[in-house]
């Protein structure tokens, strides 16, 4: 029954979802900045690799899905020079537009991908996670990626923005989720059905009142999942439309095709037109399906 209901509303969200679900023929990589510049893609041309640097970007790069084990036994991985990472991933978090001076909250952020590229650029980084075992290992990511601008917190991002305010100069809410772009339709879908769904959306709406909270004036914030379902997306966008008038969805150019605008109506609901402006990842080669918005605070 969950099977029939899953496909049923991935057909009606996009029919070109399942086919991207069926086959990932490529991994993604960045080069880690704070060890290294292009010379990492050098020495992994001289194991015997041959990445291919993405179009929007020169320190991306993907590689054939077989090679991906035996990448993490090279050189410029086992030296932290290279991040493996989804370049769903990573499109969105380098559309958070970063100053050299900005303070940035990562507010659900192990294992801390993002945050490392969002080191890269910003003068410092909180990363807040609130499971205990994920949060040591994403300290420990962080160290071993050698960023010193990133502060840590053991905490639930639900009440951050009670201890903050309105503190930071950009924030990046990649909330939990449903997580149906991780879905592998060979092995079925097992573990997936609508209460999950409806479980999410009722703490990602908590999560992201916390992170417009924490957002300065002026500043600007992403929202993102790496599920399909209008509920955990295009829903908990509205519902920040309607409860902030100072909130403002911004368009959001990305160079690729695989793409598809935020969708304003869903089953008996309709939602905001500015809804639309969102951006859903459509899963495609090294691309995972992804969700984001990109919202101002007026």
């Amino acid at each position: 029954m969950n099977e029939k209901i899953f496909f049923e509303r991935i057909n009606k969200i996009n029919p070109k979802i399942l086919d991207g679900l069926k086959e990932k023929k490529e991994f993604s990589f960045r080069i880690n900045r704070h060890k290294a510049g292009l010379e990492a893609v050098d020495e992994l041309k001289k194991e015997g690799y041959n990445p291919k640097k993405v179009e929007w970007s020169d320190w991306v790069y993907t590689l054939p899905m077989e090679e991906r084990k035996k990448v993490t036994k090279s050189k410029p991985y086992t030296s932290n020079k290279i991040y493996i990472q989804n370049l769903s991933s990573i499109i969105a978090a380098d559309a958070l537009d970063i100053d050299e001076d900005d303070w940035v909250l990562d507010l659900a952020a192990a294992p801390g991908g993002k945050s490392l590229i969002f080191s890269e650029k910003a003068k410092k980084v909180s990363a807040v996670e609130p499971d205990k075992k994920r949060f040591f290992r994403m300290k420990r990511n962080f160290k071993e990626h050698g960023a010193k601008n990133i502060q840590t917190y053991n905490k639930d991002g639900r009440f951050v923005y009670k201890a903050t305010g309105e503190m930071f100069d950009k924030v990046f809410l990649d909330a939990p989720c449903s997580s149906e772009a991780h879905i592998d339709l060979n092995e079925g879908i097992t573990w997936w059905n609508l209460k999950r769904v409806k479980r999410f959306s009722k703490l990602q709406k908590d999560l992201i009142i916390s992170a417009f909270e924490s957002l300065k004036p002026g500043g600007e914030m992403i929202y993102a999942t790496c599920t399909f379902s209008p509920e955990e997306n295009e829903e908990v966008i509205d519902f920040l439309l309607n409860r902030y008038d100072n909130a403002e969805v911004i368009e959001v150019n990305l160079p690729i095709n695989n793409i598809q605008e935020g969708i304003t109506k869903w089953d008996d609901k309709e939602y905001k037109k500015e809804v639309k402006k969102c951006v859903r990842i459509l899963p495609k080669d090294a691309y995972s399906g992804f969700f984001f918005a990109k919202i101002k605070k007026k």
